[in-house]
């Protein structure tokens, strides 16, 4: 009896100690002992900050978040959706050049694996190209102003009428004088590249890939005939006269260049067989019929703009009554006249397409009989826009985001004076007691 008694107490003193290991065990674990199931981490990708939200062209855009990849190629970063380039990346921090983006706005994307953020939009302030010439106290000279800031190329008489800008490059296209010779040259980042041997002039250029396309004229056995440069090597543009159905060499330029799908398109205009001057154009170097219609009075197709499957020429031919010039627009050959011609001369120098928007732009003197001058105007959708007062041209037109550009030049009552207008306010680009002028633009 007695040993059965001692056997009881020590089994229950062993339970209650096993109670209070369990108790012991709960407690530590509710004062934050970790378990074995732990919250898993966010691997959501997360735009959280822009180092900038006003930013140009090439500009750098830090972006900040999570979850990015650390190898630079693995994130596709869009604004606007317009690829850019990454330059660095980590898993919190990308940077990114800004690439042209074709508007005043856009949105930051990024997409990494399957995932996708966005960070907002930025504004884009554009790059404004105008190419023209401005005289210093002996002669004119070959300039460009890029954002109101003058870069001159060359110190001999020389003039610019053509712009084209290729990510970092900037070409322009002219004539310098030397030694009482003429020539057509380009300029690519100031550096001249002579496309003539005769005396000549480059009036247009465009660029695609490697390829400069060069528009002109030069003057060959006494001719002063329209020519293509193609990187330098030239060609002489004869023209399939209809009025004789025969290929004729003789008089004309070759006044607009535009490259479209890797596809060339070329205008311009010649003298034909009855001494009139008839336009013509060709696509990839292919010798031309005159498919652009006209009256048999001079005509002159300045520029060419390509938009999807529609090609519009914008020149002027005369009025058939009066002889005198009327500004014109072509859509895949079809005209549609700009101004009278009754009592006024009208020129269209330049064609831009916005979505279903035609812009041209140009000039008219509205009172030709009376001796009056000619005012800078553009046409949207054949609507007259007025840009000046006072006597005026309009030579290049350019549509950026909601924005009208329009270069050219503007007397001040002793001086032509280089300028842009933007939505029809003036910016003064040369100077204000020399001549100048404004000959083409390009906003990027």
């Amino acid at each position: 009896m007695k040993t059965t008694k001692y056997n009881t107490s020590r089994i229950a003193i062993n339970i209650t100690f096993s109670l209070f290991l369990l108790a012991l065990s709960s407690c530590k674990k509710d004062n934050g002992i970790p378990n074995n199931n732990p919250t898993s981490p966010d691997t959501t990708l997360k735009i959280s900050a822009l180092s900038n939200t006003t930013l140009h062209y090439g500009d750098t855009l830090i972006i900040t978040g999570s979850n990015f990849s650390a190898t630079a190629l693995n994130n596709t970063v869009t604004i606007n959706e317009m690829a850019t380039r990454v330059q660095t990346a980590t898993a919190t921090q990308l940077k990114v050049i800004v690439p042209a983006l074709g508007a005043v706005t856009g949105e930051v994307k990024i997409k990494t694996g399957t995932q996708t953020a966005s960070g907002g939009n930025i504004t884009y302030v554009p790059d404004i190209f105008v190419a023209g010439s401005q005289n210093n106290s002996a002669r004119s000279l070959a300039t460009y102003w890029k954002n109101n800031i003058a870069v001159t190329l060359s110190t001999e008489e020389s003039a610019l009428n053509s712009i084209f800008v290729n990510g970092n490059d900037v070409y322009a296209a002219g004539r310098e004088r030397i030694n009482n010779l003429q020539l057509a040259n380009y300029w690519k980042n100031g550096t001249k590249t002579t496309l003539g041997t005769n005396e000549s002039a480059a009036n247009s250029i465009s660029v695609n890939g490697n390829d400069v396309h060069v528009g002109g004229w030069e003057i060959i056995n006494g001719f002063d005939l329209p020519r293509y440069w193609k990187n330098g090597a030239g060609t002489t543009i004869n023209v399939n006269d209809p009025i004789i159905s025969q290929i004729v060499t003789g008089n004309g330029s070759c006044t607009g260049i535009y490259v479209n799908n890797n596809n060339v398109y070329a205008v311009g205009s010649y003298r034909n067989s009855q001494g009139q001057f008839s336009p013509w154009e060709f696509t990839n170097g292919i010798i031309p019929a005159n498919t652009i219609p006209n009256n048999d009075k001079h005509c002159f197709a300045n520029a060419v703009f390509v938009s999807g499957s529609d090609k519009y020429v914008a020149g002027n031919q005369n009025n058939a009554t009066t002889g005198l010039a009327m500004a014109t627009i072509w859509k895949n050959e079809t005209a549609a006249t700009l101004t009278a011609g009754t009592a006024s001369v009208g020129v269209a120098t330049a064609v831009f397409v916005a979505g279903n928007d035609v812009y041209v732009a140009g000039y008219e003197q509205e009172d030709y009989y009376g001796g009056g001058p000619s005012f800078a105007k553009y046409w949207k959708n054949g609507v007259e826009v007025k840009l000046s007062t006072v006597s005026s041209g309009a030579t290049g037109i350019v549509v950026f985001g909601n924005d009208v550009y329009v270069s050219g030049w503007e007397n001040n009552g002793s001086y032509n004076v280089a300028k842009y207008w933007k939505n029809g306010v003036a910016v003064n680009l040369g100077n204000a007691v020399l001549n100048s002028s404004g000959n083409a633009i390009v906003v990027r």
